[in-house]
């Protein structure tokens, strides 16, 4: 019981700490987009919970771990756009980082899309597991101004894993 109230504790903390990141309000010049480089603009940032898939996962490393990845958009249409990110989701000893692509068309303020690309990892018993990745995407859009807020739940598919590292993630992302 001690991992899970320990592991819920972490999970308030990092939203806490992500939803008072994402409140303040930035100066006006990082919104132009002549003074501002343009490798600075188009990132989404998010943090969250991961769920792994498996029973065997759950019950030595604790029900919940940690999802985050980091998103630059590369190309944007009215009703999608392609990211590459690079995330991590897992616990301290089993954990994998995907490299990814994904396409996320909207409708609205909802959020839906797939993505593929290669994933690095350590499974329960130490041994790595390197090997394709999948995700599954649906989400909503929280707020429409400049850097927009948004939460989405993604599906993870990692190969060569026994479906340790398969799991669902909930996380908030900000734009910037």
């Amino acid at each position: 019981m001690k991992r899970s109230a320990a592991s819920w504790s972490l999970v308030v903390g990092i939203l806490l700490m992500a939803v008072t990141l994402f409140a303040a309000k930035p100066a006006h010049a990082q919104f132009s987009d002549q003074s501002t480089p343009s490798l600075s603009r188009g990132w989404d940032i998010r943090l969250g919970i991961w769920v792994p898939n498996s029973q065997t996962a759950r019950n030595v490393e604790g029900t919940i771990g940690i999802s985050g990845i980091l998103e630059r958009r590369v190309y944007t249409a009215p009703n999608y756009n392609l990211l590459l990110g690079l995330g991590y989701n897992g616990f301290g000893n089993a954990y994998d980082v995907p490299v990814i692509g994904n396409i996320i068309l909207h409708h609205d303020n909802l959020r839906y899309g797939i993505g593929a690309g290669y994933s690095f990892g350590k499974r329960l018993d130490g041994h790595g597991s390197n090997g394709p990745v999948i995700d599954l995407i649906a989400g909503y859009q929280l707020t429409n101004n400049v850097n927009p807020i948004s939460v989405d739940l993604r599906y993870f598919f990692v190969s060569g894993s026994n479906n340790e590292l398969d799991g669902l993630s909930v996380t908030l992302g900000y734009h910037f």
